[in-house]
């Protein structure tokens, strides 16, 4: 019987490691609950030129990666938005949604920020149209 069952409970182990390992954006999503979304609601919120009150900001996603952030928002005065902050200073911002053909130019972008490879390659996964 133990047998059986670590022949049946191994194949499941692999396969559940195998599924996480595929998503190698996993580690750098960050959980948004009540105790940090006002962090990066005022991040995003420092970073634009016309403030708008924290309540109408949205943050969907936020992938971190050594001292970089990206935190995928919108507001009620911009379309959704990926903003790129360093040691929570704003870097830059990148508005909407690209065709997965568009990788190059992207990851360029991206790279000229010094955004760290993982984060960049998240990041576009996140932006690009499915």
């Amino acid at each position: 019987m133990r047998t059986t069952a670590l022949a049946f409970t191994l194949p499941l182990f692999l396969f559940t490691d195998l599924a996480s390992a595929a998503d190698g954006c996993a580690p750098l999503k960050t959980t948004i609950n009540a105790d940090n979304r006002h962090v990066y609601q005022e991040l995003v919120q420092s970073a634009l030129t016309e403030k708008v009150k924290l309540a109408t900001i949205d943050i969907t996603e936020v992938l971190a990666e050594d001292k970089w952030l990206a935190v995928f928002a919108s507001t009620e005065i911009s379309d959704p938005g990926v903003f790129f902050f360093n040691d929570n200073k704003f870097i830059d911002v990148w508005g909407g949604m690209v065709e997965a053909k568009e990788k190059r130019t992207v990851t360029q972008w991206a790279h000229g920020l010094h955004v760290p490879g993982t984060l960049t390659q998240c990041f576009f996964k996140g932006i690009v149209i499915k």
